[in-house]
C-alpha cells in the first residue's frame, strides 16, 4: 500500500550556494576596500591608521580566544577582518588609536568570542565595538575632522596619537591652522539641523563631506552592495 520512507528535517538555510565561508568572507571585503581606499584619500594617513589599528587588533583578539577555546586557528576564515574593517569605518577618523584598539578588543571578545564565535554572536562585533565607545568616549567618538585637509598625508590628526590619560590637542585649534574657512567640523546632519545650511546632494553622494571614517562615499558603498548582491 504505502512504502515507508524515512523522513528527513533539515534546518535554514534551504538554498545554498557553492561557496565556502571563507570565499563569502573575502567578498564582504572585496566590497569594503573601495571605500576603506577613498577613506584613507579623504582623511589622509590618520584614516590610514584607524583601519591598520582596528583589523590588528581585531585578528590578535580572535587569535587570543581561539587558542583559549582550542579552536584552531580561526583566522582563516576572514570573518574578524570583516570585524576590523566594519569598526574603523565607523569611526571618526581622528579618534585616538588608543581608543579604537580597546573597541576592537571589546567587539571582538564581548560581541564575537563570549558566545561561541562566528556564527553563534547574536550582535555585530563590529557594533558592539562601537557602542562601547560610544558610551565610554561621548566627546571623542563625536568629534569630527575635515574632509581633504591639506597636508593629511603628511602629518596624524593630532588627537589620533594621544595616549590614554593625556588630554588631545583640540582639533578646532589644528582646524583653525589649516586655514579652511567656514568650516565647524559639524556632519551634514547637525549642519543641517543646528545651522541650517544645507550641503550639495553631489558632496552627500560622492564623499565632499565629514563623517565618520567610511560612511562619506555613498557610492562606493552602493557599488559595495552591488558586488555583493
Amino acid at each position: 500500500m504505502f512504502s515507508k520512507q524515512p523522513v528527513e528535517i533539515r534546518t535554514a538555510p534551504h538554498l545554498k550556494r557553492p561557496q565556502t565561508v571563507d570565499q563569502i568572507m573575502r567578498n564582504v571585503v572585496y566590497a569594503l576596500l573601495p571605500v576603506a581606499a577613498f577613506a584613507v584619500y579623504q582623511f589622509g594617513i590618520s584614516a590610514l591608521a584607524l583601519i591598520v589599528t582596528t583589523t590588528l587588533v581585531s585578528m590578535l583578539t580572535e587569535r587570543l580566544f581561539s587558542r583559549l577555546s582550542g579552536k584552531g586557528n580561526t583566522l582563516r576564515d576572514w570573518s574578524v577582518v570583516i570585524t576590523g574593517l566594519l569598526l574603523a569605518l565607523t569611526l571618526p577618523p581622528g579618534l585616538p588609536l588608543w581608543m579604537a584598539a580597546v573597541a576592537a578588543f571589546v567587539g571582538v571578545a564581548l560581541g564575537k568570542a563570549l558566545f561561541g564565535g562566528l556564527g553563534h554572536n547574536v550582535m555585530n562585533p563590529a557594533l558592539v565595538g562601537r557602542a562601547f565607545v560610544q558610551a565610554a568616549f561621548p566627546v571623542a567618538i563625536t568629534t569630527w575632522t575635515p574632509a581633504f585637509a591639506p597636508g593629511r598625508f603628511s602629518e596624524f590628526i593630532p588627537s589620533t596619537l594621544t595616549l590614554p590619560f593625556m588630554k588631545p590637542e583640540p582639533v578646532a585649534d589644528w582646524i583653525a591652522g589649516l586655514a579652511i574657512d567656514g568650516y565647524t567640523g559639524a556632519t551634514p546632519l547637525a549642519m543641517q539641523k543646528f545651522q541650517h545650511i544645507q550641503v550639495a546632494t553631489g558632496d552627500l553622494f560622492l564623499g565632499g563631506v565629514n563623517g565618520s571614517t567610511g560612511e562619506a562615499s555613498a557610492l562606493l558603498i552602493l557599488l559595495g552592495g552591488l558586488y555583493l548582491a
